[in-house]
């Protein structure tokens, strides 16, 4: 695909595979009669130095081998000579592949030596994930003369647990493959044909067998450069990658380019002296995902995209736009910091002419910029904006210009970039914060940048479903997550309206890639991230890290590192949770120096009210936002889950703590999880939406709770009257949220059963001011006869921040699709439809009364405790007038099958039929038979994989399938046949 023939996608599909040796899929360990497994208990093989208590019971329910483990507390400054070491007895030198196992523990970076053939190799290892699975730390070769072992230790404070160790003895023909092999993939010559294909921008989890997969794995792309593209002395090849998670290194045609370290921040290489122009290209990239941090999962692979970019030896490298403006004049002025990079021998002098596309007779320039030969020289220029071409950024109304700058020489085009910006003023006192002059008091929540089928690689239509799910339940202002965040999100929120703070990807200093006191990779990541997108006026701040320990000398210093080098203008934090501890003070903890205290409240903290009490006392000049608060993940996956408990902690901003400008939950979505806790599905479970952007109930509260509207009064309708009344009041300042309501509308609409209107209005809205109100009248249409009135109060933007719905009728009956039984539990299947809130199910067995299951939102009810040999079961429908009459009842009977795994979705992606399902910890594999017709599912595909699989296939735009799962070597019932179609 080439763009203005200027740049070539390197997107699409790659080859990929592994190398033995390189990385582990947990989910394929299986130990073996041959292996030599050594536990804690085996006095002879084990080896204790230092204090280490036994343990026999794993924290956080996870699991160990055989009946104890050891667990020491490592203290700050102190060494690795205390450990725990291993020893096997081999009966001959040879060839093993070395696993550890431990339970949860909380260090994040414990350290494992292996010491094989006269040397030690180190592995660091986060012992809060993949607890209770074997987990691979390399192929080694050992002689039996030699002291070998494999020790667990640690070299910074925290909880390390040494449980168990295997060796798997592996054929020497396979451990010399896998020490040539990394020598041999990225040639040109290398025959990749047999590899796997892979979609770019993606991750290997999209492949079942590498679902799991930790450690490196390798990617291959043959392809030729455009016809026209030739090698010209003034113009350079360069290629860019969007992120490579975690670790990537880069050979072209059999060289090698260079390498990146960290995951979600773009870079580039310059390849002008590498690529051949007019023959084949061979590219290939070791990605390494093992940087494993927090609770969110290490998606390895090209997750963003790749292209390469033809640019001339002078170049813009980069520009930064500061809008200003005048809120008392309506004026504003921009400034533009240009960076112009010279990549050749010789000094140049360029023109520079900027323009704003919506504003004519605007221009920025300068003649005759010197630049010398190989440096970068910056220019800034300013112009002026007259009010009447001046419309401000704001939440409700992100109002966007765009900027096009050229850089010219003796009339000759040599670059050119355009930019979106806004104009938007941002100002913080020691209780508020101002948008443009006035204060607001909104909240968002944490968005997990993942998919669980798409990973960290999501296209653009899910960025927009999340996008518009956000601010459909009330999302403007939000601490995003840990991490640089796919672009296209951030121009999402540019033009939907959500104010953002961006946070580099910093969660424990104790990352053995970190170096003190410099940091500089960190310093690297932060550049890479604000160059890339200081200029959209959805980011108001930069964060340079999350829940740090002994981090006041990082965090003034990366902060301090921030306003001088990479941006004045934009407000600064470091997310903390540790500032309502004693031992942080305002000597001690960098609260003293941000611009906005971010503080994560969790209840293990203690109470809100004095947690934010400490927070104020030590730093009254300071505004508060809550970057993170979050409760118990839900018992279960199902989409009734809801959190009162939200409504509750939001009373402590309701007409007090004026000083908290907002809130941000964790977490808007679900997002899958090695971590310790996490259900089966490899999900961490507690978001407002799950996995695949379905809501719960809790999407319900937060629409109510994060609106600006107090009340809406709709007037009862009666036969004798011609129009009712409207009252709309808006929350006072000191209320949660608060902010003005400008170019809203009232839209009522009359509906019948089915959903068909029957009539609707629409009424502009004046400007309400915070604390305000206004009144208005609906007209009423004679013989009208609704089922459903809905009023609802509609942003700018078209998204509800109020509404109200009044049921004249119930709903009518409905009725049941299928019921399948199971042991002592049934699942009843039904069609959802339009005005209905919710449904319930009415069970009994032959004389006896009816029992009623909890309502539920969802398609499907599970009836549970069902001891007798028959029942009947009949659906009743709910909405806010009362329950329909029973659906028709349906009789069945128990069986001794446990029930088929429930599909939270299904799609074809490309030549892929991607599955999400449920999973329980006692399931073995899964098995999927399906097909083109609905009665001739004629394939089979089986898969240990929980939660989603993928099944490749032939370009078929429709499929049928059923799923079943399998326990204790017995197969459950079969789900009912789904159709899927393209």
């Amino acid at each position: 695909v080439v763009d203005n023939g200027e740049e070539f996608s390197l997107n699409g599909n790659w080859k990929f595979n592994t190398i033995d040796g390189q990385g582990y899929n947990y989910l394929n360990v299986q130990e073996n009669i041959s292996d030599i497994i050594i536990d804690n208990s085996d006095i002879e093989n084990v080896e204790v130095k230092g204090n280490w208590n036994s343990k026999k019971f794993g924290e956080r329910d996870t699991s160990f081998y055989k009946d104890d483990y050891l667990v020491r507390n490592f203290v700050k400054g102190e060494g690795n000579a205390n450990y725990v070491r291993f020893r096997p007895n081999l009966e001959k030198s040879g060839y093993y592949e070395a696993f550890v196992k431990y339970p949860f523990s909380s260090h994040l970076t414990s350290q494992c030596n292996i010491k094989h053939a006269g040397e030690i190799t180190t592995k660091y290892l986060s012992q809060r994930v993949f607890c209770g699975e074997w987990i691979s730390v390399g192929i080694y070769q050992f002689d039996k003369k030699d002291d070998n072992y494999i020790e667990i230790t640690a070299i910074t404070d925290g909880q390390v647990a040494a449980d168990a160790v295997m060796l798997k003895p592996i054929s020497e023909a396979t451990y010399a493959q896998a020490k040539k092999m990394p020598e041999q993939v990225y040639l040109p010559s290398f025959d990749d044909t047999s590899w796997n294909d892979l979609k770019v921008p993606g991750h290997w989890g999209m492949l079942n067998s590498y679902s799991n997969y930790t450690g490196s794995g390798w990617y291959r792309k043959t392809f030729k450069l455009p016809s026209n593209w030739t090698s010209k002395n003034d113009e350079r090849i360069r290629i860019q990658f969007g992120a490579v998670y975690h670790l990537a290194k880069v050979y072209l045609n059999g060289q090698y380019i260079g390498k990146h370290q960290g995951g979600l921040t773009p870079f580039e290489f310059d390849i002008t002296d590498h690529v051949k122009f007019g023959g084949k290209n061979v590219i290939a990239v070791e990605v390494n995902n093992a940087f494993i941090v927090g609770a969110t999962w290490n998606w390895g692979g090209i997750i963003r995209g790749v292209q390469l970019k033809k640019q001339k030896n002078v170049r813009i490298q980069n520009q930064y736009i500061h809008a200003e403006p005048d809120l008392k004049k309506g004026t504003a002025a921009v400034n533009l910091k240009i960076k112009i990079e010279n990549n050749s021998n010789s000094s140049r002098k360029v023109d520079v002419f900027s323009k704003i596309k919506e504003i004519k007779n605007v221009t920025l320039a300068q003649k005759g910029v010197e630049i010398a030969p190989n440096s970068i020289t910056t220019i800034v220029l300013i112009a002026h904006l007259k009010a009447k071409d001046v419309k401000l950024w704001h939440f409700d109304n992100p109002n966007l210009y765009t900027l096009e700058t050229t850089i010219s020489e003796n009339n000759s085009e040599l670059d050119s970039n355009q930019t979106d910006f806004g104009i938007r003023k941002i100002e913080v006192t020691n209780s508020q914060l101002l948008l443009n002059g006035e204060p607001v008091r909104t909240g968002g929540f944490n968005r997990v940048s993942e998919n669980r089928y798409y990973g960290s690689s999501e296209p653009i239509e899910i960025l927009e479903r999340d996008v518009d799910l956000m601010k459909e339940s009330g999302a403007n202002f939000m601490r995003i997550m840990h991490g640089t965040q796919n672009e296209e999100l951030i121009k999402l929120c540019d033009r939907k309206g959500i104010l953002l703070f961006e946070e580099v990807n910093v969660r424990d200093l104790t990352n053995p890639e970190f170096t003190a006191p410099e940091y500089p990779l960190i310093k690297s990541w932060l550049k890479e991230m604000i160059e890339r997108d200081s200029n959209h006026p959805s980011i108001i701040g930069w964060s340079v890290g999350n829940e740090l320990s002994d981090h006041y000398d990082f965090a003034k210093k990366m902060m301090e590192y921030v306003r001088t080098e990479l941006d004045e203008h934009r407000l600064l934090t470091c997310v903390s949770n540790s500032g309502q501890k004693k031992t942080y003070t305002r000597t001690t903890d960098p609260n003293t120096h941000v611009d906005i205290i971010m503080h994560n409240m969790y209840r293990w903290q203690g109470e809100p009210q004095d947690i934010l009490d400490t927070l104020r006392e030590k730093w009254p000049n300071k505004p508060v936002f809550i970057s993170e608060y979050g409760f118990d993940p839900y018992p279960t996956a199902s989409l009734d889950g809801d959190k009162p408990i939200v409504s509750e902690w939001n009373q402590h901003f309701r007409g007090k703590n004026e000083f908290v400008i907002g809130s941000s939950m964790w977490t808007f979505n679900d997002y899958r999880s090695g971590y310790a806790g996490t259900s089966a599905e490899e999900n961490r479970v507690w978001g407002v939406v799950n996995v695949w952007g379905q809501k719960r109930r809790l999407f319900d509260r937060f629409q109510k709770e994060n609106s600006p509207i107090k009340t809406l009064k709709v007037e009862e309708i009666t036969k004798s009257k011609k129009s009712i009344s409207v009252e709309i009041t808006s929350k006072e300042a000191s209320d949660y949220p608060s902010y003005q309501i400008n170019n809203y509308q009232l839209v009522a609409t009359f509906s019948n059963h089915q959903g068909v209107v029957l009539h609707e209005q629409k009424i502009k809205l004046p400007a309400i001011e915070i604390g305000g109100s206004w009144k208005g009248r609906l007209r009423l249409k004679k013989n009208l006869n609704p089922y459903l009135l809905t009023v609802k109060v509609i942003n700018p933007l078209g998204y509800q921040r109020g509404k109200k719905e009044i049921f004249y009728k119930v709903p009518n009956a409905p009725s049941i699709d299928k019921v399948i039984a199971g042991q002592n539990n049934a699942r009843i299947y039904f069609t959802k439809t339009v005005g209905v809130k919710e449904y319930k199910l009415a069970y009994k067995t032959k004389g006896s009364e009816y029992q009623f299951t909890e309502p539920t939102i969802s398609s499907f009810i599970d009836v549970q405790g069902l001891s007798e040999k028959s029942y009947e079961v009949a659906l009743v429908a709910i909405n806010g007038k009362g329950d329909s009459e029973f659906s028709k009842a349906v009789p069945f009977n128990m069986t001794n099958q446990k029930l088929h795994p429930v599909v939270w979705e299904s799609f074809i992606d490309d030549t892929k039929l991607v599955i999400g399902y449920s999973s329980d910890f006692i399931d073995g594999n899964y098995t999927v038979r399906y097909g083109t017709q609905k009665d001739n599912l004629n394939k089979v595909f089986t898969t240990n994989v929980r939660g989603m699989l993928t099944i490749d296939l032939d370009n078929e735009k429709e499929i049928f399938f059923q799923i079943k799962r399998e326990v204790a070597g017995e197969s459950s019932s079969w789900s009912p046949v789904i159709a899927v179609k393209y």
